[in-house]
């Protein structure tokens, strides 16, 4: 595992390499299957899931070619601080589909203004926007969907082994209690 540190100018440094590091160079170990630890140099918590939902990307076509990747990076690292990161990238785009409709009537409004179109193209334009957004958004919700129940599962499987072994300890250590009662009561 490759542990990196991040200094309070949010410097990051690469602790095999011994040299300073950049985002890029993050999501280039992500994509190369480099496996992470990164901290914050001052309280020494681990911020690797942070760092990660920082560089998931910036747009459609950045996030096709490596953004699926990072974000199996993140689930990998699990905790519910993998949920939250999901969570809110689900929030943000949903958020870029609304905040886009309103972008786009700005736009058929100038081109109405300028009589590039009539008020009938605009709501027809705005029309067809909408239902391919609608369309969009079923589907990246139908797919958040599946990725949730994934992460249930896994979640519970990792949770679950780790309950049950201690809940076998527990036993183990009331059978030893009870043991110990025995001796003394004699």
């Amino acid at each position: 595992m490759r542990l990196i540190k991040r200094y309070r100018n949010r410097r990051l440094y690469d602790t095999e390499l011994k040299k300073a590091i950049t985002m890029m160079d993050i999501r280039a170990y992500v994509l190369r299957d480099i496996d992470l630890k990164i901290i914050d140099n001052a309280s020494g918590r681990d911020i690797t899931i942070a760092v990660l939902s920082g560089i998931v990307g910036e747009t459609a076509g950045d996030f096709k070619k490596s953004g699926i990747k990072i974000v199996n990076a993140i689930i990998k690292k699990g905790g519910l601080g993998a949920m939250d990161v999901l969570k809110k990238l689900t929030l943000a785009s949903i958020g870029a589909v609304k905040m886009t409709r309103e972008k786009v009537e700005e736009i058929f409004d100038e081109m109405v203004k300028r009589g590039e179109m009539t008020n009938d193209e605009r709501s027809e334009a705005i029309k067809n926007f909408v239902e391919k957004s609608t369309d969009s958004a079923g589907k990246l919700k139908e797919r958040i969907e599946e990725i949730g129940g994934k992460l249930s599962e896994k979640f519970s499987a990792r949770f679950d082994g780790q309950i049950s072994t201690m809940a076998e300890k527990i036993e183990k250590l009331s059978a030893k209690v009870a043991n110990l009662e025995k001796k003394i009561s004699k």
